[in-house]
């Protein structure tokens, strides 16, 4: 029998809450808000790399491929594949993978990537959450990794500190600057998440949650309550900083319905419900 793996893991640099894996050795299910997920094979030949014009050497290797998406494993919307990897639908590790979409557990899955990779300031302390990694998987060297903030521009983002005037940046753009000041003399740092482990006193949000002066804080705070609704996805959060990030999230109420299932727990179901029904409302 195929051994199947159902897991969540951090989508990082930047942040954008967990997604939910269903791994099996050669196909796996993708999701990131507990509703749709993205189908994919392991193609059963080697296939060579993708170059410009065709020209130079190409690596040849068995490649990932997207089957397909779907809400249910019996509504499956199929996308054009390449030629090269056959008829997908006959692939002997999908009925394994159907399967496992109908049989997986409750949402949110738990999250293994327990290994995390932090910019650090000159003292060793945590600045910026910059890649987690799975039990086994390949650490590899992260000197030099950048840390982002958001995706894009992110006009979107506003903020009342008076910090990024000051350096004449957009809001998102003085957040990465921070980082990058904060940690220019440290070392960046694998350390893994857990009561026993040397990351057990690993800030709670991916990024450190105490700056030096009022306005470095005041754009920190608000870029949380800018992602709280994907924060609220983190298992580990305490009800303190949990009801925090809720009381933030209610006014982002589309989004905070479009990635519910994926809350481990809420602490005001009332509030969270009138959050969840003003979306709802809003589509109609």
């Amino acid at each position: 029998m195929p051994v199947t793996r159902y897991y969540g893991r951090r989508r990082v640099a930047p942040f954008l809450g967990v997604v939910q894996v269903i791994e099996l050795e050669e196909a796996r299910a993708i999701s990131v808000d507990g509703r749709r997920w993205q189908l994919q094979l392991l193609s059963l030949e080697p296939i060579a790399q993708q170059v410009w014009g065709n020209i130079g050497p190409r690596e040849t290797r068995r490649r990932w491929f997207i089957y397909g998406s779907c809400e249910s494993a019996d509504a499956i919307e199929r996308i054009p594949v390449n030629p090269l990897v056959g008829d997908p639908s006959q692939h002997p590790a999908l009925p394994g993978l159907l399967d496992a979409l109908l049989q997986r557990p409750e949402l949110p899955f738990a999250l293994q990537d327990d290994w995390e990779a932090w910019l650090c300031d000159a003292s060793g302390e945590p600045v910026a959450l910059i890649d987690t990694a799975l039990p086994g998987e390949d650490r590899a060297a992260v000197a030099g990794a950048d840390w982002h903030s958001l995706p894009g521009m992110a006009a979107g983002f506003h903020s009342v500190s008076h910090y990024p005037a000051e350096l004449g940046l957009i809001p998102g753009q003085a957040l990465e600057h921070l980082v990058m000041q904060a940690s220019r003399t440290g070392q960046p740092r694998w350390l893994a998440r857990g009561p026993d482990q040397e990351g057990a006193g690993l800030p709670e949000l991916p990024w450190r949650m105490d700056w030096p002066t009022v306005a470095e804080q005041a754009l920190f705070d608000d870029y949380t309550d800018h992602l709280a609704p994907y924060l609220l996805t983190l298992p580990y959060l305490t009800t303190q900083l949990r009801d925090r990030l809720e009381a933030s999230a209610v006014a982002q109420y589309e989004m905070l319905n479009a990635i519910y299932p994926l809350i481990p727990c809420v602490v005001d179901a009332e509030r969270m419900e009138v959050a969840r029904v003003k979306a709802q409302l809003a589509r109609e």
